[in-house]
């Protein structure tokens, strides 16, 4: 018993540790960026960046009301991303579960590009016991939202 708490707690502290190691201090971001998230978005908190590639840099926070939400920044533009937490569309999930078996839905967002709504969600296959489970696969799929799939 006391090994298996011990390989739990080890578990726990990888994964946290993981975790850390992705997000980026605000000084490490186009100070552009900051400044237009800070201008946009001036009351979030819980506010974490994290560099996607040498241009793009993702900032994830939540808004006044709590709601967990993103926010891509490159030299593209920028995204907005709104998280459903419950309560997926069903054509999405009936998507997911005729053409990707195996796979679960991870995240759904709502994706604001310019002003045009979109649906993306990413799943992944999941295998494991208990609370360790391992992702594997995963995809982002991109739907209408009336929820017509567009593709991957």
């Amino acid at each position: 018993m006391k090994k298996i708490a011990i390989f739990a707690m080890l578990a726990m502290l990888q994964g946290g540790i993981l975790m850390a190691q992705k997000a980026i201090p605000e000084k490490d971001v186009k100070v552009n960026y900051v400044k237009d998230f800070q201008r946009q978005v001036p009351k979030a908190t819980a506010v974490q960046w994290w560099q996607m590639d040498s241009l793009t840099f993702r900032v994830t926070y939540r808004d006044t009301e709590n709601s967990r939400m993103a926010m891509v920044f490159s030299n593209k533009g920028a995204e907005t991303h709104y998280y459903i937490e419950d309560h997926y569309p069903h054509a999405i999930t009936d998507t997911v579960a005729r053409h990707y078996q195996g796979y679960n839905i991870t995240d759904l967002w709502m994706r604001k590009v310019r002003g045009k709504m979109t649906y993306q969600t990413r799943i992944a296959k999941r295998s494991g016991f208990l609370w360790w489970k391992k992702e594997s696969d995963p995809k982002i799929l991109n739907f209408e939202i009336d929820g017509k799939f567009l593709g991957e």
